[in-house]
């Protein structure tokens, strides 16, 4: 896995230190209402995530999830998931930040890096890039569109999250839009 880094932060593996700030960080009441997370999420949670999900991801090729941190040895501030999709050349981002960590940028230059990375020809050299989020994260939808996603307001598809329907707005960035080009 090649580790990013940008000028505040270290993107890399998750790893099993990592696994008691991953717990706390899913429990956050926001977090589990806009990303798709086990309900209840508990420790056995964030070990599978941790050693057997992240890890999996890369064995297989099919996604790679990078841990944020503010230094090599710093603590796990969130992560950023890049899962690539059936339709060829295509991935999909999904990500989560720790609530402290939250409204100072962080995740905004994570993924500024990773979607860099992502749709670079000598990275993972993908050609588009999607971002989901449920109708009514704001949130979410603003800090796509700050890294160049363009949502189409009303193409809204429906999408399954927690045993029930909900809307969704689906948002892309493509190679010659990638926030590299900036």
């Amino acid at each position: 896995m090649l580790t990013l880094r940008t000028p505040r932060l270290v993107l890399d593996a998750p790893r099993e230190s990592d696994i008691p700030a991953v717990l706390a960080a899913c429990q956050d009441e926001d977090t589990s209402r806009w990303v798709p997370l086990p309900q209840p999420y508990t420790r056995a949670s964030a070990e599978f995530f941790v050693r057997s999900y992240c890890p999996h991801g890369l064995a297989s090729g099919q996604y790679t999830v990078w841990a944020i941190r503010p230094g090599e040895t710093a603590p796990l501030l969130g992560v950023v998931e890049v899962r690539r999709d059936e339709k060829a050349g295509s991935a999909s981002l999904g990500c989560w930040l720790e609530p402290g960590s939250r409204g100072r940028g962080v995740m905004r230059e994570a993924l500024t890096a990773v979607c860099a990375y992502a749709l670079a020809t000598d990275g993972l050299g993908f050609e588009r890039l999607r971002w989901e989020c449920l109708v009514g994260n704001e949130v979410s939808r603003r800090l796509a569109s700050s890294v160049g996603f363009r949502f189409d307001e009303g193409a809204v598809h429906r999408v399954r999250f927690h045993d029930e329907d909900r809307d969704a707005l689906v948002g892309e960035l493509l190679r010659g839009d990638s926030p590299a080009d900036r």
